[in-house]
């Protein structure tokens, strides 16, 4: 329903579409003229409702009632069904599970674009999607995640309205320009294992805390020699080694092939999906004596096989890698160590220590930006107290 408004010798009609309130300037009419173009207006858009009619792309609903359902088109569209929130979800979510994307970031953008449906509804037009509305997707998220969390949902909805501008299944800009988000904290620090049980103490979330947790070369070491005398699946060992001497993500240990590993060179390829958006990169690591004794050995095994690490011609999955850290570890003082990123938060620690060149350390774990790099920007406390003592006693 519509509704006339009168200022002054002018008559406005207010209206609602695609659930946002519109106002539409009739101006100096009689008051039956006005009234007739509010009945007119109704009729329009109900027609849209009804899918009658269609609104064409870059017009304006105000326009399309002010010009009588007949507005002029730009030539720059082709004309289009008007897409809905879940339409676009659906075709776009089909579209990036090609490979396009990591099978764990797909999962989480179908997370996402699911959470944006809960806010604005399946059949949410596209054509009324404003700040305003997304706004207040901010602000229902707001009571039950992280404002990083949020984020990171309008960005993949960014992402597939960037996507479906480029099918023709949208037009204009994504109305993201002026959101205004919660204040997120940063996140903390890596820390050694004597700092994360000082603030457990002092009363801090354990979940946070370990989370943060990064291992000195001889942790490394005892966690290794743990792990090697446990009953595990034969790749666990030297995939666990892998991790902890080159600073690979899971995902990238999961996707190595035998092919992958020079011993004579003593380097490592590692196969990159997260650095270039449209491009498989790679980059290369050098490897330790330790590691090219224990993968020599392991290649012996993995003949005729597609994959480093895993089950014959078998690719192992997210959930297999996961469970099979935490049996090993289980039941021992390491159980606290929460994923396959401690063991990457522990090489670059260990290059810190070391004195490393911080360029060499991009290069062998991929850091692309400053907010990668601040985490990690860190020696041991044991070297940073001696560093200060050099310079003040």
């Amino acid at each position: 329903m519509a509704s006339l408004q009168q200022k002054g010798d002018a008559y406005y009609c207010q209206f609602i579409y695609a659930g946002q309130r519109h106002t539409a300037t009739i101006g100096k009419v009689t008051k039956t003229d006005a009234y007739r173009w509010k009945v007119r207006a109704e009729e329009l858009l109900a027609s849209l409702k009804r899918r009658i009619r269609q609104l064409p792309p870059g017009v304006s609903i105000v326009d399309f009632l002010l010009f009588d359902g007949n507005p002029p088109v730009d030539a720059e569209f082709t004309p289009r069904k008007d897409t809905t929130l879940g339409e676009l979800s659906e075709q776009y979510l089909a579209t990036v599970s090609n490979g396009a994307i990591e099978v764990n970031t797909y999962k989480t953008c179908r997370i996402h674009l699911s959470h944006i449906e809960e806010t604005l509804g399946k059949r949410f037009l596209l054509s009324g999607l404003t700040l305003r509305r997304l706004q207040e997707h901010i602000e229902r998220r707001h009571a039950d995640v992280a404002p990083v969390t949020i984020k990171k949902e309008i960005d993949t909805f960014r992402a597939a309205w960037n996507w479906a501008a480029r099918a023709k299944l949208v037009s204009g800009v994504f109305p993201s320009a002026g959101l205004v988000y919660p204040k997120t904290d940063e996140k903390l620090p890596m820390m050694n294992w004597t700092e994360v049980e000082r603030r457990l103490k002092a009363g801090g979330d354990p979940d946070e805390l370990w989370e943060c947790l990064y291992l000195d070369t001889k942790q490394l070491a005892d966690l290794l020699k743990h792990v090697k005398s446990r009953k595990a699946p034969g790749w666990v060992y030297p995939m666990l080694l892998t991790a902890a001497h080159t600073g690979m993500r899971r995902s990238e240990l999961m996707r190595a092939k035998p092919e992958d590993i020079d011993l004579k060179g003593g380097v490592i390829t590692v196969r990159e999906k997260k650095r270039t958006r449209n491009k498989r990169t790679t980059r290369r690591v050098p490897i330790s004596k330790p590691l090219v004794a224990v993968l020599k050995q392991w290649l012996a095994t993995r003949k005729g096989s597609a994959h480093l690490f895993g089950y014959e011609e078998r690719p192992l999955s997210v959930q297999a890698v996961h469970k099979a850290l935490g049996r090993v570890l289980a039941k021992s003082k390491w159980s606290v160590v929460k994923g396959w990123h401690t063991f990457r938060h522990s090489f670059i620690s260990a290059c810190a220590s070391k004195g490393i060149d911080q360029r060499l350390v991009d290069s062998w774990v991929g850091h692309q930006t400053d907010e990668q790099r601040v985490r990690y920007r860190h020696l041991y406390p044991s070297v940073q107290e001696a560093a200060i003592r050099l310079v003040f006693g």
